[in-house]
């Protein structure tokens, strides 16, 4: 047809015609049947889709009716590095009585299913650990962390998340102040740090030099109350400064010697209060040295040079109480060691943790916070305790000595 339109301007025009209707019908055809086919292998795809989603929501549908069975618990704690001590007693104590919860039947029925994390110690990879809980392990609630600077990193990111968030033994006030979903077992740093102060008091002890860790929030938040409280109560206060990379202290304790205090305080944790109280024997020291509950841990490398020691704390190892006797004996049966005050602290964290899933409508992190917030009058380890308003615990005060290199109770307060 082409070539004969060549010659023929009439049949030319024909052709052209005739080319054009027959390509544009043969293009409708084309597409008809590509719209045919390719919807065939489409609904082929979508069917293909439709099963997998299909598995998956019963796949979820069943997980989560396993999940329904099991109560989820975060451990973020230190279990390596400078303070590892405190971060393994925890989660020891938090073990032992978890089991016991388990090895009963668990919580209303459902057992518990502890999701543990190493932090090191460290604010940043408590956070990490945090996240990863919550978005990935699906946790009903946390337990930690063990330290004040990670616990007060951590709680920022609970609140936020509305996750119930209960620390074992961080005791700056900050952690749980303004958070409604943040709760702590221990007493607080201005808790203890008076109730030392207060004891200074009642030995008549005038003059004391305070040694303080600006590198730690712990440190300062004991140092700020005792110095306050003490000040208050007529005492003459000295005091000097290091931060966490100082490991000569000979310097600052020379400069305390020289002005002739009655006692020191030391608001650390053991490892640095170990260092500090073998330097200050080494310089011919012969007063007291006081602390808070950062000296629990001492008598393991330090017992020696700490002797005479008096600190803060909620629990003694030689404590008569029956509930202290029975935890001491299930926890050396179970770990074949001694506990810590920390180790009586997740012990007792689980307790309050049991008592609010108990209370509780269901696992939602609201009804989680809201029964712990109600807690009164209940019976642990380290004290009966409700919490204040700040979800704070009252609870009496411990008063630990070191002697013969172990922790004796000198009195409670």
């Amino acid at each position: 047809l082409i070539n004969i339109s060549i010659n023929n301007k009439y049949f030319n025009y024909q052709c052209i015609y005739v080319i054009i209707k027959y390509s544009i019908k043969m293009f409708y055809k084309s597409l008809i049947k590509f719209y045919i086919f390719e919807r065939r292998k489409t609904m082929k795809k979508l069917l293909f889709v439709m099963s997998l989603l299909l598995l998956f929501v019963v796949s979820c549908g069943s997980k989560k009716a396993a999940d329904s069975n099991v109560i989820k618990i975060g451990v973020i704690a230190p279990l390596t590095g400078d303070v590892a001590q405190y971060g393994v007693a925890v989660k020891n104590g938090v073990q032992l009585k978890v089991d016991e919860l388990n090895a009963a039947g668990g919580i209303n029925g459902k057992k518990i299913e502890l999701v543990v994390a190493d932090s090191k110690g460290e604010s940043q990879e408590a956070v990490n650990i945090f996240k990863k809980m919550v978005s990935q392990d699906k946790v009903n609630l946390v337990i930690g962390e063990v330290i004040s600077s990670a616990s007060i990193a951590v709680s920022e990111l609970a609140q936020k998340a509305k996750v119930p968030m209960i620390t074992a033994s961080g005791t700056a006030l900050d952690i749980t102040k303004g958070k409604d979903y943040v709760f702590r077992t221990t007493f607080t740093d201005p808790f203890q740090g008076t109730a030392v102060a207060k004891y200074a008091k009642t030995k008549g002890i005038k003059k004391i030099a305070v040694l303080t860790n600006t590198s730690s929030d712990y440190s300062l938040g004991l140092a700020e109350a005792f110095k306050k409280q003490a000040t208050q109560d007529g005492i003459t206060i000295v005091e000097e400064k290091y931060t966490k990379d100082d490991k000569d202290f000979k310097s600052i304790l020379t400069k305390i010697k020289g002005q002739n205090p009655e006692a020191l305080y030391i608001p650390d944790y053991y490892n640095t209060n170990g260092l500090i109280a073998t330097q200050a024997n080494e310089l011919g020291f012969k007063i007291p040295y006081l602390g808070g509950d950062g000296w629990d841990g001492i008598q393991t490398n330090f017992g020696k040079v700490a002797e005479g020691t008096i600190f803060s704390s909620q629990f003694a190892p030689d404590d008569t109480d029956p509930t202290v006797v029975k935890f001491i004996k299930d926890y050396k049966t179970k770990f074949n060691s001694n506990p810590l005050v920390f180790a009586a602290l997740g012990y007792d964290t689980v307790i309050v943790v049991e008592n609010a899933i108990k209370n509780s409508k269901d696992l939602s992190g609201e009804s989680i916070r809201t029964a712990m917030a109600a807690t009164k009058g209940l019976p642990l380890v380290t004290g009966t305790f409700q919490f204040d308003a700040d979800r704070n615990p009252n609870k009496k005060v411990t008063f630990i000595e070191v002697k013969g290199g172990k922790l004796t109770l000198k009195e409670k307060l």
